[in-house]
């Protein structure tokens, strides 16, 4: 049970409406994309065990995210679930009854998208009855979505249409009851189709439904009166707003106490949901962000609010929870990003081991993820859609520990040690470098990305808890890899050696190092990054990941002095950050430091202190800069001869993470939490591999929950 007297205001019970919430901790809406299909969108048994898992931690409430209670605003590929229609209801009650036996109440987001469900891609597909879909998005107006290239222009609504969405919201209320939640929750939030009438940056229409501030909240009036009085007076309702639109000409904090004051006035709602931003500024937070960062926000609708006023922004420590509530800021938290971070931490709060919390970092994978047509994903937690299989009680310790050498101490080595000695293995991990953290600590070096290297911090203070041994300053080579397994004598070699960044510039463009390096001052951007290197003077640093590495590494040297140009031969500058939503911070710090961009561009040549530089587009206009320094954000190779030595051997021995090929920290974790969960099985011996293959998800336990 929790410390009431350490988070006694957290943890303290609370009524919404009938309903009576054990504590003040919610998970909050996230993309809920648990669906078979985006034109059926109706949940499968992993969103079961997606929301079970943590709503068996003692979660006060879950609110599922957006519901489509329209087919025509179908969004992403691996979509969202819908409430169109009553074949759908199955799904959310699996979800329902899952989650209510362990006490946890249950809402869901309605949602219809308005002008933000431009995916020809699904409404158009040839495959599909041409009737099926409206090849068009619809909105208040023809006021087009301003963040998306081309600016895709809905239809405007006429009265009828107006009519029949209204009344696909009463239907899809009705149904999420009929499926057993205690509540729903109308979207208001983020610049979606009740926004779109709300604000007059959308809404531009002269009749009943526009015009006018009446005319304008009409539209949420009206849902919220239909909704109400089609579900009754049992079940609760709450609506979700963004405080502040961070975006000229939209509606700011003295307009959205206004509507709420006259929301609470006007219809019978319960509470309100306070976030803030919308699509065409920024919503999903960087890391830089403090910890309740919202709460001058909640605080100003509280002082027009009568009922319970829910907060979110980057919560993720308890203390910092509880105080929120008990200043008065918010009546309940909302935890989102970290509540997929760490899908235990209800568990970790109630037991007081707050330190193992698997902190939210914002690396925003989670809706890079979404926004791509993948499905939710977390950077570092690999357990997030496989609750399943890798689910807390899936764990068991093994009944033949086996002794394991781990090469490498990054995110894949790390999250393979702690999964393993969590097991009972025994586990000794050797790291080359005097900290841990692989290309991790790099990123994590970088301005403005600190917390981003609490991943591999994290991990190891986890390993080490959970028993294994890790050893720094302990390369591991080729001479001394006899002396190494003599010392430590594995049963079993895992080798999570990484990748190096080349200081030749070698990429895909060309499928060889730049002509030259060899003469000019390169570096890599990690070197850079780390404080291994320094470059002064006129510096080019070169782009071909397109993240935030290069960008980052040249807002550090100008800080410190030198001249730097940003090279890319992409089209712009972070292309990548972009699905990430860090594309706006980026270069915000690069216009702030002076760095001079040059995109569409290569580099042909480095002769000493020169480049010469070429546009793709137009390889007859080359020119010549100085460069006292060249550095390389280009391509990494696969750090693996450990490995090739000890498997020509016939050793037991395999590689995981970016010593296979060069990846991203999910995928690290991914593997090392994989490979980690199949040792101590027969896996390595001769002639059972296919048998191992189907014992790979055997019952594990362990001290620190995944």
């Amino acid at each position: 049970m929790p410390d009431s007297g350490r988070y006694k205001h957290l943890f303290s019970p609370w009524r919404i409406r009938n309903t009576t919430i054990d504590n003040r901790v919610i998970f909050g809406p996230v993309c809920p994309t648990w669906v078979r299909s985006p034109h059926e969108g109706v949940f499968t048994e992993q969103a079961v065990a997606y929301y079970e898992e943590r709503a068996r931690t003692g979660l006060g409430m879950i609110i599922i995210g957006g519901h489509l209670i329209n087919k025509d605003t179908i969004y992403t590929p691996l979509g969202f679930p819908g409430l169109w229609s009553d074949d759908q209801i199955e799904g959310l009650a699996r979800v329902a009854r899952a989650v209510k036996k362990h006490g946890c109440k249950l809402a869901l987001q309605l949602l219809h998208l308005g002008l933000r469900s431009p995916t020809p891609f699904l409404k158009t597909d040839p495959a599909r009855d041409p009737d099926e879909y409206n090849p068009y998005m619809v909105a208040p107006s023809q006021v087009p979505a301003g963040e998306i290239p081309g600016g895709p222009t809905p239809k405007e609504l006429e009265e009828h249409e107006i009519e029949y969405i209204l009344q696909c919201f009463e239907d899809a209320a009705r149904r999420a009851i009929s499926a057993g939640l205690d509540g729903v929750e109308f979207h208001l939030a983020h610049g979606y189709l009740p926004w779109q009438f709300l604000s007059p940056f959308y809404n531009k229409r002269t009749d009943r439904w526009g015009g006018s501030y009446e005319n304008r909240l009409r539209f949420s009036v009206e849902a919220l009166r239909r909704i109400r009085k089609k579900i009754g007076d049992g079940p609760f309702i709450g609506y979700r707003i963004n405080s502040t639109s961070f975006w000229e000409g939209d509606l700011e904090i003295e307009d959205v106490k206004r509507v709420h004051a006259d929301l609470e006035k006007q219809t019978d709602i319960d509470y309100v949901s306070v976030s803030a931003g919308v699509h065409h500024s920024w919503i999903h937070t960087p890391m830089t962000f403090e910890q309740g960062w919202e709460r001058e926000y909640t605080r100003a609708i509280k002082t027009v609010a009568t009922k319970p006023v829910l907060l979110v922004g980057r919560v993720s420590h308890p203390a910092v929870a509880d105080e929120l509530v008990s200043s008065g800021d918010a009546d309940a938290i909302l935890l989102a990003r970290q509540m997929i971070a760490d899908e235990q931490w209800m568990t970790k709060v109630k037991e007081g081991r707050e330190n193992d919390i698997r902190r939210c970092v914002a690396a925003n994978y989670c809706w890079r993820a979404v926004i791509r047509g993948s499905r939710v994903q977390c950077a570092y937690n690999p357990v997030v859609g496989r609750e399943a299989i890798w689910g807390a009680a899936s764990m068991t310790r093994v009944y033949a520990p086996k002794r394991v050498l781990v090469v490498g101490a990054g995110p894949a080595g790390l999250e393979y040690a702690r999964i393993a000695a969590a097991r009972g293995n025994d586990v000794t991990v050797y790291e080359r470098e005097a900290q841990v953290g692989g290309h991790v600590r790099a990123y994590g070096a970088l301005p403005h990305r600190q917390q981003y290297g609490t991943i591999t911090t994290w991990l190891a203070e986890q390993a080490a808890g959970n028993g294994a041994k890790i050893k720094t300053a302990s390369p591991v080579t080729a001479q001394n890899i006899d002396a190494v397994l003599a010392a430590e004598r594995p049963d079993h070699v895992v080798v999570a050696s990484g990748a190096r960044y080349r200081r030749d510039g070698f990429q895909g463009q060309t499928g060889k190092p730049i002509p030259g390096w060899e003469t000019g001052n390169c570096l890599t951007w990690d070197e850079v990054a780390l404080d291994k290197a320094s470059a002064s003077g006129e510096v080019l640093v070169i782009d071909e990941m397109a993240d935030v590495a290069a960008p980052l590494t040249a807002v550090k040297l100008a800080k410190q002095g030198a001249k730097v140009r940003l090279l890319t031969k992409w089209p712009m500058i972070g292309w990548e950050t972009t699905a990430e939503v860090y594309l706006h911070w980026i270069l915000t710090y690069l216009y702030e430091a002076e760095v001079e961009m040059i995109a569409d561009h290569a580099v042909k040549r480095i002769d000493r202190g020169q480049v010469e530089i070429v546009n793709i587009y137009q390889p007859s206009k080359a020119r010549w800069i100085n460069a006292d320094a060249v550095v390389m954000a280009t391509s990494r190779s696969s750090e693996n001869a450990i490995y090739h030595l000890l498997h020509g051997r016939g050793a037991s021995v395999e590689a995981i993470g970016c010593a296979i090929a060069p990846r991203t920290v999910y995928e690290a974790t991914l593997e090392g939490h994989r490979a980690a969960r199949k040792l101590g099985t027969a896996q390595f011996g001769k002639g059972e591999r296919e048998r191992d293959r189907a014992r790979s998800h055997i019952p594990l336990s362990y001290n620190t929950s995944s």
